[in-house]
């Protein structure tokens, strides 16, 4: 009795706290982690609760009873046990209630073999079939994620949630249907359905305009990283060409798609090509632009990661928005249209600073193209042996005889080259330098 008595005054103190104390009190949420808000919003609502031993558990699997249960809470079901019409579900589970009502209204349904299968672990596609029905949604929008296709029976549920500012995916435009849930996601997804402060949006991505024209049978564009494509998922590329001449364009087709004559959009992760060939047969003079999509892009996450040096070597210094590839002064003045923060001469080149990058040409004229580039240390936030772990081993590392600063050097492909700058062997990166090696 003591022991009953103990849980009762626990739960009922809980009944009158914030839910942000209701979430303190639980050992294992913090606020700052993950869906904090939600699972403290949903505590406060009395939709979801901690366990006996002051824990939430918020890495444990949702079964298919436990959905159940917390959308039944949200909707405001009765919940009462009672006889199930599935063979195993006891009228003693603590769903029994729950799951019958969700039955009832359509919104999680049993399988043919008379089951309702309450163990069972929750995926996200199955998520988006619950919360799609339980939340009664109609508005759909088009569905962008790689990894689903119109055959999945998640595939109107998936668009429906979307819609509805209940998920966005992840960041690598995928929303893996087949991931098992966990407490605080699928606490997430129903504190967005419940509430609007906790929905959520897909990113504006703008599409990449590139100008070319055809000149003497030469093409000549603007797209500012030369002839390197960082692309996401959901991103389009605009073909505008300029004047009347005659050419073909031709794309990996494995990566990309025509979308229309002048539109072209990724269909996968991967490494693809678009090709512009003048008159439509001077292959000697064909344009072509790698394309690096998706999983493979994973430049937004981490300036230093294992598409770094890959980037490097043609041309491309992950985090500054320019390469040294065929890159003139005019096209990044002209693509920021605002004044530097700063600009001048430097060992011999003239450069401007935007977004903690300095891009050098050989003077200060608008035609001088771009053959080095410095970067801030602070967008890397790294010592020489963590860059070293993600990158691999420098062709030479030591103190510069030049400025005493301990120097990590990368010979490129193309005549590229790196060279990281610390204070010392133990301090964070000061500044990358990346230049062609023809300028020396």
């Amino acid at each position: 009795m003591k022991f009953i008595k103990t849980i009762v005054i626990t739960a009922a103190l809980l009944l009158f706290l914030t839910p942000f104390a209701q979430a303190a009190a639980l050992k294992d949420i913090q606020e700052g982690q993950s869906f904090y808000k939600e699972i403290s919003y949903l505590l406060n609502e009395g939709i979801i609760s901690g366990y006996i031993d002051g824990t939430f558990k918020p890495g444990e699997k949702v079964t298919r009873a436990a959905a159940a249960a917390m959308i039944g809470r949200s909707l405001g079901f009765e919940g009462v046990q009672r006889e199930s019409s599935f063979n195993d579900v006891a009228k003693e589970s603590f769903a029994s209630g729950y799951i019958e009502e969700a039955v009832e209204k359509n919104i999680i349904k049993g399988y043919t073999d008379g089951t309702f299968r309450p163990n069972d672990i929750v995926t996200r596609g199955q998520m988006a079939i619950f919360i799609s029905r339980a939340f009664q949604l109609k508005e759909t929008k088009d569905i962008q994620f790689f990894d689903v296709s119109k055959s999945m029976a998640a595939y109107p549920s998936i668009g429906k949630i979307l819609s509805a500012g209940i998920t966005n995916g992840y960041s690598d435009w995928t929303f893996r249907p087949n991931k098992e849930l966990t407490r605080a996601e699928f606490s997430a997804f129903l504190a967005r359905g419940l509430n609007e402060e906790f929905k959520v949006t897909l990113p504006v991505i703008e599409p990449i305009n590139v100008d070319y024209k055809i000149s003497g049978g030469e093409i000549e564009a603007n797209h500012h990283n030369g002839k390197l494509f960082v692309l996401k998922p959901s991103q389009q590329i605009h073909l505008n060409k300029l004047n009347n001449e005659t050419d073909r364009v031709l794309i990996d087709s494995s990566v990309l798609k025509f979308e229309d004559q002048n539109t072209i959009s990724a269909v996968k992760p991967g490494v693809g090509y678009i090709t512009i060939i003048p008159r439509g047969y001077s292959w000697e003079k064909a344009y072509t632009y790698e394309v690096l999509v998706g999983e493979r892009e994973d430049v937004t996450k981490s300036v230093i990661n294992s598409h770094f040096i890959e980037l490097a070597n043609d041309g491309y210094l992950n985090g500054c928005e320019f390469s040294v590839d065929q890159v003139r002064t005019e096209n990044v003045t002209q693509y920021f249209s605002t004044t530097p923060k700063w600009s001048g001469y430097y060992e011999g080149g003239y450069g401007r600073s935007y977004n903690g990058c300095i891009y050098f040409g050989s003077d200060s004229s608008p035609e001088s193209p771009i053959g080095a580039i410095v970067m801030e240390g602070s967008k890397i936030n790294k010592i020489p042996g963590q860059i070293k772990q993600v990158i691999g081993k420098p062709d030479y590392e030591g103190y510069s005889e030049m400025d005493g600063l301990w120097t990590m050097y990368y010979r490129l492909k193309n005549g590229y080259e790196l060279f990281f700058s610390f204070k010392d062997p133990s301090s964070k990166l000061m500044n990358v330098l990346y230049k062609d090696k023809s300028l020396d």
